[in-house]
């Protein structure tokens, strides 16, 4: 067959089939270490700080009572389970950790979501009118950009969880407003529902509120097409609705408690001020660093003024090439209206996580109902994720047909350059260290040559995601192989950066081991509590029983520990807000059956203080 006759869409059977297997390998690149049994969290994950000790303590206690607890008395001198929230508890993962380890089930939790992400994302654009190429490209896109791929970091498994159902619920919508389809509703209970018992409110509002937009899109596009009366436009609409609210009593055995909890929580009232609120935002001057992911740092290296980043914003070269290819042409194009939405979605979803730093975040502070509880406006930028995905399947169709211009391309290879040449000769370096804190200018230096690197790094995406797309422009190569040689590329650009947020720790049963002074603890006759306290900057791996939740594991009762929604009155006689300085005051040892202090030194200057 000739080349020119060849299809434009080289969509081969099972098409699914197909996107399932790349989804699979680009997820396993990332996380092949857990087949060899390692647990996927590095010494800065809540998983290896506090989730591990969470889930193993319910997963134990349903193992050998049959019922999910519903008190922890291991942190804070107690705490409840369900209303404070200890992450998945009644999300279908539980299920996993009755049959597997706890660690096992964990890290097996996130890799299937980062392929389920994928797998939903090319769904949601195959149900959108997409050929099998731009679908595919754009479900890797989405699967192993920054926003979801690097969560594994962090151990942000309900922020996981979210984002790889919000393309699930939109093919859902689609499928039920724009083609009838009873079942669809049914489906969009259950994503709901699933959703909810996350548990992350703050990624749910987030979902509900794109979700709902997209509804309202679906429907005015179909009345003003002629698909639809008016009415009919409403009566399914009005079904959405109903499958939402489904969705929301499925998660009542979650929320109801946490709502009853709230006003004894840290967060009654919400969050104290504006400043807090819009804490851990996506700074303005890291915006580069969609195409730069080393411009602030990577990890320990960041220097950015939210102090940590163990994320990453990076949405990739091939991305950004495929995704502003999508606006080209847009007058003639059929979806425009399409385009201008997710457009739209996009910018809404960038100027939300840029926080403070413009005035936009403002409004939603205002007037969207429990904003005023959370923090960490950038967590948003799934949403915007999701956008640009649908316009890399948007860029790539035209790519397909042929309708960019080299020019375009020649007009990346120039950018990538330009930004080669100013981190080269230090330019790059000089503005980062001008928008640092003083104290970070150190920081700044010693990441000068990684940013080199990486722009170089880039540079070379460039160029090889230019080459491909030239040879298909020039009818060098034919569609089918342009397809798989920019999945090649896209993912190979993505995983070289992902890689680095992948981090793994021995298993379970090594990185919680017991000890001797565990045992002792526990050996003895009475239930009492202890305090652990570092004393000494720790010069190896993480202590999760010094640091941590850890010792929650063995059943053993913590004064403290890591957790955030206590109860409020426990962090006022531990006076938290001052830094916790009644943790060394006697009668609060007494209050709070405080016999034992966890340290990393030899002695105490403490008296009566014995070794054990």
């Amino acid at each position: 067959m000739n080349r020119d006759d060849q299809s434009l869409d080289p969509s081969p059977r099972l098409g699914i089939l197909w996107a399932s297997l790349v989804y699979a390998a680009a997820t396993l690149a990332l996380g092949y270490q857990a087949l060899a049994g390692k647990f996927l969290a590095g010494p800065h994950s809540d998983e290896y700080i506090a989730g591990y000790a969470f889930r193993e303590f319910g997963a134990a206690t349903l193992r050998e009572s049959g019922s999910f607890p519903l008190w922890n008395p291991y942190l804070f001198g107690g705490m409840p389970f369900v209303a404070a929230m200890h992450g998945d508890i009644f999300y279908p993962t539980f299920l996993f950790r009755m049959l597997v380890p706890t660690d096992v089930a964990m890290t097996w939790t996130f890799i299937i979501h980062i392929f389920l992400a994928g797998l939903f994302a090319y769904m949601f654009l195959r149900a959108s009118g997409f050929g099998f190429a731009g679908a595919l490209l754009g479900g890797l896109a989405y699967m192993l950009g920054g926003q979801l791929a690097s969560l594994v970091s962090p151990g942000h498994d309900g922020k996981l969880y979210v984002s790889a159902l919000f393309p699930l619920t939109l093919f859902a919508l689609t499928r039920g407003i724009r083609d009838a389809k009873a079942w669809a509703w049914g489906l969009l209970a259950i994503v709901v529902g699933l959703a909810v018992l996350s548990p992350h409110p703050q990624l749910l509002q987030y979902m509900l509120l794109a979700s709902g937009a997209y509804a309202l899109f679906l429907a005015t596009r179909g009345v003003r097409s002629g698909e639809i009366t008016r009415a009919l436009a409403a009566r399914r609409l009005a079904l959405a609705l109903g499958a939402v609210v489904i969705g929301l009593l499925i998660g009542a055995i979650q929320y109801m408690p946490v709502r009853e909890y709230v006003q004894f929580s840290p967060r009654a009232g919400g969050i104290r001020d504006y400043a807090v609120a819009t804490s851990y935002a996506w700074p303005i001057e890291e915006l580069l660093e969609v195409y730069l992911p080393q411009f602030a740092g990577i990890l320990d290296s960041y220097w950015g003024r939210n102090g940590i980043h163990f994320h990453s914003q990076y949405i990739g070269v091939a991305v950004l090439m495929l995704a502003f290819a999508a606006f080209g042409g847009m007058r003639q194009s059929a979806r425009k209206s399409e385009i201008w939405f997710w457009t739209g979605t996009l910018v809404i979803a960038l100027l939300w996580a840029l926080g403070g730093d413009t005035p936009f975040y403002r409004i939603p502070y205002a007037i969207v109902p429990g904003t005023k509880f959370f923090r960490a406006p950038a967590t948003v930028f799934f949403v915007g994720a999701l956008a640009i995905a649908f316009l890399v399947a948007v860029g790539t169709e035209r790519f397909l047909r042929r309708e960019v211009k080299t020019r375009y391309l020649a007009i990346w290879a120039g950018f990538g350059a330009a930004v080669a040449l100013l981190a080269v000769t230090g330019i790059l370096n000089g503005v980062a260290r001008t928008v640092a804190r003083p104290e970070l200018v150190q920081l700044v230096d010693a990441n000068a040559g990684a940013l080199t690197l990486g722009a170089f790094r880039s540079l070379f995406f460039v160029l090889a995601t230019a080459g491909v797309l030239y040879a298909l422009l020039q009818r060098r190569i034919s569609p089918a192989l342009a397809t798989w040689a920019l999945v090649a590329v896209l993912a190979a650009d993505l995983w070289s950066v992902m890689r680095h947020y992948w981090i793994f720790s021995p298993p379970a049963e090594v990185t919680y081991a017991s000890d001797p002074t565990i045992e002792y603890v526990k050996s003895q006759p009475e239930p009492s509590r202890v305090l652990p306290i570092q004393l000494e900057r720790e010069t190896g791996s993480r202590d999760p029983n010094l640091n941590g939740d850890g010792l929650m594991s063995h059943h053993v009762r913590n004064v403290l520990g890591y957790h955030g929604n206590e109860l409020a009155r426990y962090d006022q006689l531990a006076g938290k807000e001052r830094g916790f300085d009644q943790i060394g005051n006697p009668n609060f040892w007494e209050l709070t059956n405080a016999r034992f202090i966890l340290t990393n030194v030899d002695s105490l200057p403490l008296a009566g203080a014995t070794r054990v």
